[in-house]
């Protein structure tokens, strides 16, 4: 082992414990569409996991308004502009005062600070790890609101909702994500 592996192992070993902590505590929706975001999703939880709360946080935020953007267009809802879309979904009854709450979570009032990387950023470790969870956290409300399902015989999937699920003859492509 090179001197470059074994510090690579190191670092893991030293964040393992941490990481574990992490990933016990946050939860991800375990089916949705496999739609232009669903990834993205996925990995802003990874991040967190992983401890770049940065990057959760900024691509949390990113994943929201994409998803936000997504329920408007499947539901006939104006997406411009882009401020207000939670909003403009919830009055129309698409989706529940808690998701509204989860959108407005992630939003939060420092949207700009991490996507424009302002100077008056967030840099206390502490407090950066409770943001990516509350993002992170929101992103798994919204999700499981939005793209609920319920199983029958055999495992069979039944969407809530399916005009978020492109369904041809009961095969639709998913991204799955189990633990």
């Amino acid at each position: 082992m090179g001197d470059a592996e074994r510090r690579f192992r190191d670092l893991f070993e030293s964040t393992l414990q941490a990481r574990l902590e992490r990933q016990a505590r946050s939860r991800i929706h375990p089916i949705i569409p496999g739609v232009f975001f669903s990834h993205a999703s996925r990995e802003s939880r990874n991040l967190f996991v992983e401890g770049h709360f940065y990057g959760s946080i900024t691509l949390s935020q990113a994943v929201a308004e994409g998803l936000a953007k997504f329920l408007c267009e499947s539901n006939g809802v104006s997406a411009k502009p882009p401020e207000g879309r939670a909003q403009r979904l919830r009055d129309k009854g698409v989706i529940s005062d808690a998701a509204l709450d989860a959108f407005k979570a992630i939003r939060g009032t420092d949207r700009n600070n991490f996507h424009h990387m302002n100077r008056d950023v967030e840099i206390d470790y502490q407090k950066l790890d409770a943001r990516a969870f509350e993002c992170v956290e929101g992103l798994y409300a919204i999700e499981s609101e939005v793209f609920a399902f319920d199983t029958g015989a055999g495992g069979a999937i039944s969407v809530r909702h399916a005009q978020y699920w492109d369904i041809k003859d009961g095969v639709g492509a998913v991204h799955l994500w189990f633990e």
